[in-house]
């Protein structure tokens, strides 16, 4: 019964101190409405509205060989909460190879607008977070 008792008491100190690892890493940033966010894969960012975002996966689609013309499609996933919501969105932008228009596939989150703006794959993905105003 003892060995059962250090064990749980090991995974229990060992999970809290990953976790304030986690809380150690999360960069907070100053809202205003809108934002342009920079994420970075597994890095979580707690805006000061309470918002917290962590991308969880990215993918980037172009024609299928090197130098044709055709439709591309970026994407990200981000996991998000606040208070006690919960939840996953994925964020697209649409484009052409070799062109520099794009059209922006935004995505709704509980009051939050989500638009994928930028790209430096593997290393950081610019997001535009807009909150719908309260009019009452």
């Amino acid at each position: 019964m003892s060995k059962i008792i250090t064990v749980i008491s090991f995974l229990f100190f060992w999970s809290h101190s990953n976790y304030a690892q986690q809380e150690q890493d999360t960069e907070t940033i100053k809202y205003t409405n809108p934002i342009l966010v920079e994420l970075k894969p597994d890095i979580p960012v707690m805006l000061t509205d309470s918002l917290s975002i962590l991308l969880t996966g990215f993918s980037h689609k172009r024609p299928p060989y090197p130098g044709a013309s055709g439709p591309t499609k970026t994407s990200v996933q981000l996991s998000l909460s606040k208070g006690n919501s919960c939840g996953k969105i994925e964020v697209c932008r649409y484009g052409l190879q070799g062109k520099t228009e794009y059209t922006y596939a935004p995505s709704l989150w509980n009051e939050y607008e989500f638009k994928l703006k930028d790209f430096d794959f593997l290393l950081s993905f610019k997001v535009m977070i807009s909150k719908k105003e309260d009019t009452d």
